[in-house]
């Protein structure tokens, strides 16, 4: 029965990811939208543009590792669903030692 089991969430995982690779775009064009909005704003200081982009970032849980008067540097480690069901044991490994987290930087233009 557990052999069944396996042999069904395999391909699960594999729609899984293959759906996530998909969306990566459109995750990141969700921040790089709003940061053009930010940098289009002709009625905000610098320091509110970095404010604002440091908002959105703490908001959508990256941890904010380098803020300066040009420059936020954000990162986030990104669980994958499909990878997950693909090798349990395996992906959780590599999740907290090795996956390098997704880096997004704004610099001030």
């Amino acid at each position: 029965m557990s052999t069944i089991l396996l042999m069904l969430i395999f391909p699960l995982g594999v729609l899984f990811y293959i759906n996530e690779q998909r969306s990566k775009g459109k995750y990141q064009a969700v921040f790089d939208e709003y940061i053009k909005k930010v940098d289009a704003s002709a009625d905000m200081t610098d320091d509110e543009k970095l404010q604002r982009v440091k908002e959105l970032f703490i908001a959508n849980r990256y941890d904010v590792k380098e803020v300066n008067k040009k420059e936020i540097i954000a990162q986030r480690k990104i669980l994958s669903l499909g990878l997950l069901f693909m090798g349990l044991f395996i992906y959780v490994f590599y999740f907290f030692f090795f996956q390098k987290p997704h880096t997004m930087t704004y610099k001030i233009k």
